[in-house]
């Protein structure tokens, strides 16, 4: 009886021979090496010259050429939406900021609006985007799909889906699903980038939307100009061509949405003297305050603002908006105590209020418990701003206290300014000018007098060092030296040592008038 065969002493008979690589495989890897390194443009370039048939051997060429198309389109897939997205381009909205507006103003089409819309279209064009994917993602096998997006088939394609879109919604019945769908994708969307209390859609957005899409193809590849005059010469433009004003100015619109600057609202309300505008205005206006308000909230009151809110803004950036817009009303025909007025009102009125109910307690209570082992300069800034606010609020009419500091906020920095000198501290001049800077922001100037020779010792002694000394010091040390000029001049027969002694070092500095 014949036995198995042995498949271990069979296997062990044959030789193990390693695969050898694909010499062709190992090309591409090396190209692919050698590609990565380059921007997207200089990949563009290189695709143009290997289709213009620069390399010799075919069968590489077409290799390399879909190399560097596999690297060029990345993981991009959802082309139907890209292309139908395609539309809003130059109108649509990038940044967040105003996404997170209390009041948003009109003709505001972001990123996620877009794609929310269109989740909640697909399902009613199912079929067609289907059709769109296909042909789009076969075409950019071969080619970049930028260079695809761009082509004739491409736009086609988005002229078919755009009047498919508008034909669903102007459906009858089916616009209280669409906005339900639309913000249900919407609140993901959102939570990807961050983004929470966002006001949903409204029935107004949905109408938005058709109006967008009816007029979208006044501002297809319009590219948004750099400054006023190019922007005022693109919108004019695009309202002559189409014979109707509403594409040029949601175009308007959402360049001033993008730009939110008072100058360029102008300008464009010139185009278009009309309540869209002034309604932008107005929304534009309540955003600015809102963003200065959450600002101030999260510096001095601990309530942290949504970073996307300000971008990292200072709160002297956003002031200065807030008031260029406030200014820029008049000019928009928003008069005190007219229609538009309240909202404004309201806007300016809560940040008011801020600022003397909250802010104001807060920086007291701070100025307040100051002592000697802290410093004075983080409080200078918040109390200059606070004052340079109240100012620009009087100049326009607007309540504001005189001054919101009380006096007994410069009693104590007064008595914290002796107390420095009577320490013998080696940084007792740079502190006691802070405390000065910051007495005369308060409106309670420390008083200098020629008696303190405790003070007159401090200076004598930085003027004698040599050393290069702050503005604040020399603030200090001028007024101190003036004091002491004037008191030699009124006690011509007698004065202390140390006060001429004092002059006396002034005088080696150049500081102060020549003794007599």
């Amino acid at each position: 009886m014949a036995g198995r065969p042995n498949r271990s002493a069979s296997l062990q008979t044959v030789p193990l021979h390693a695969a050898e690589p694909d010499p062709a495989a190992v090309s591409l890897d090396k190209v692919k090496a050698i590609l990565a390194p380059l921007d997207r443009a200089q990949k563009s370039k290189l695709f143009e010259l290997v289709q213009a048939g620069h390399l010799e051997d075919d069968q590489m060429t077409v290799e390399i050429g879909r190399l560097i198309v596999a690297m060029l389109n990345g993981p991009r897939t959802e082309h139907a939406r890209r292309i139908w997205t395609g539309w809003f381009d130059p109108v649509m909205l990038r940044t967040d900021a105003l996404m997170l507006a209390e009041t948003r103003p009109p003709g505001c089409m972001h990123v996620v609006d877009a794609s929310a819309w269109w989740f909640a279209l697909l399902p009613h064009l199912r079929e067609l985007a289907g059709r769109v994917q296909t042909d789009i993602a076969a075409r950019a096998s071969e080619h970049p799909l930028d260079a695809v997006l761009a082509s004739p088939a491409a736009a086609d394609w988005a002229e078919e889906l755009r009047v498919r879109s508008l034909a669903i919604l102007r459906q009858r019945g089916g616009a209280g699903t669409l906005l339900a769908t639309a913000n249900a994708e919407r609140i993901t969307l959102l939570r990807k980038r961050g983004l929470t209390s966002v006001a949903p859609l409204s029935m107004g957005d949905l109408a938005m939307l058709d109006a967008m899409l009816e007029h979208a193809p006044s501002w297809r590849g319009a590219v948004r100009p750099r400054d006023t005059i190019g922007i005022l010469h693109t919108v004019s433009e695009m309202a002559q061509q189409e014979g109707t004003p509403d594409g040029a100015l949601f175009y308007a619109l959402s360049l001033v949405n993008g730009s939110r600057d008072p100058d360029q609202a102008l300008a464009l309300y010139g185009l278009f003297p009309n309540s869209p505008l002034v309604e932008a205005a107005v929304g534009h206006v309540q955003f600015a305050w809102q963003c200065l308000r959450q600002k101030l909230e999260d510096v001095h009151l601990g309530r942290p603002a949504p970073p996307q809110l300000t971008a990292g803004e200072t709160v002297d950036r956003l002031q200065e908006r807030a008031f260029r817009w406030y200014d820029a009303l008049q000019s928009f025909g928003v008069e005190r105590g007219g229609r538009n007025w309240a909202a404004v009102s309201a806007a300016v009125g809560r940040v008011t209020g801020l600022v003397e109910g909250e802010v104001v307690p807060v920086l007291s209570h701070r100025l307040l418990t100051l002592n000697a082992s802290a410093s004075a300069r983080p409080l200078i800034e918040p109390v200059r701003f606070i004052n340079g606010f109240n100012h620009r609020l009087r100049r326009r009419g607007i309540a504001a206290s005189t001054n919101p500091w009380l006096t007994a906020i410069g009693e104590h920095l007064a008595a914290l300014f002796r107390q420095i000198g009577s320490y013998g501290r080696d940084d007792a001049l740079s502190t006691m000018a802070e405390l000065c800077e910051l007495a005369e922001e308060t409106g309670y100037p420390i008083e200098i007098t020629a008696i303190d020779k405790t003070l007159l010792a401090i200076v004598e002694r930085a003027l004698r060092d040599g050393r290069e000394l702050n503005a604040g010091e020399s603030r200090l040390i001028e007024r101190v030296v003036t004091v002491a000029t004037e008191e030699r001049r009124k006690c011509r027969w007698w004065v202390s040592g140390e006060l001429v002694s004092l002059l006396d070092a002034a005088q080696q500095r150049g500081i102060g008038p020549a003794a007599s």
